[in-house]
């Protein structure tokens, strides 16, 4: 029993790490972040949480604003 737990808790880290890697945990690790800098009574001036579609957009749109040739 203890062997099958101990290769659930391994394939788990795996799963975790492959999504951290290919950027899939991206809206996951956006959401942590802005609940931990963004108290309960947040001033006005607080930007608001990004729904997970704007945060695609958002994303795509840091992604292509700039140049990104190599030479």
């Amino acid at each position: 029993m203890a062997i099958r737990w101990n290769a659930m808790g391994l394939l788990c880290g795996a799963w975790s790490w492959l999504r951290q890697v290919s950027g899939d945990a991206a809206y996951e690790n956006y959401l942590r972040c802005a609940r931990r800098q963004t108290p309960c009574g947040a001033a006005a001036g607080a930007a608001p949480i990004l729904s997970p579609a704007e945060f695609y957009l958002d994303a795509l749109r840091r992604r292509y604003s700039g140049v990104s040739r190599c030479c």
